[in-house]
């Protein structure tokens, strides 16, 4: 008797397969999260913008989905073999939250990123004391 899956790429592609048929629901249910999970960080991050016409909110909203499809299946892929697993469809709903929550600050987010990468080397640099 197999296993209940009830991770949402699970919940996601079983949907999928009864509307669309097996051979696509494993394409569109991955994509189908990911772009649900986007729109609900970008609804969060939406919230710290000033208000907008709908124009631009709606505008916003493709560009955080179009950047979290483009990227999330990479950035996974990427997480799951640093944390040794063979499996990385459960960070496809976590990792497309992120960058739609993210919203527009992920120029701070990398400046961040950059200067704690410096700051490692730094130290890596700084503690060996000159020893050969």
């Amino acid at each position: 008797m197999g296993t209940n899956q009830l991770d949402p790429v699970s919940v996601a592609i079983a949907l999928a397969g009864v509307l669309f048929g097996p051979a696509l629901a494993g394409v569109i249910g991955p994509y189908a999260v990911i772009i649900i999970s986007c729109t609900v960080g970008a609804g969060w991050a939406l919230g710290r913008r000033d208000p907008a016409a709908r124009l631009s909110a709606a505008w916003y909203f493709l560009r955080l989905n179009a950047t979290a499809v483009i990227v999330t299946v990479g950035l996974a892929r990427l997480a799951g073999s640093w944390m040794g697993g063979d499996d990385h469809a459960w960070l496809l709903a976590p990792i497309a939250l992120i960058v739609g929550g993210v919203g527009d600050d992920w120029p701070g987010v990398g400046r961040w990123l950059f200067l704690r990468w410096l700051r490692f080397f730094e130290r890596r640099a700084g503690g060996d004391g000159g020893s050969t």
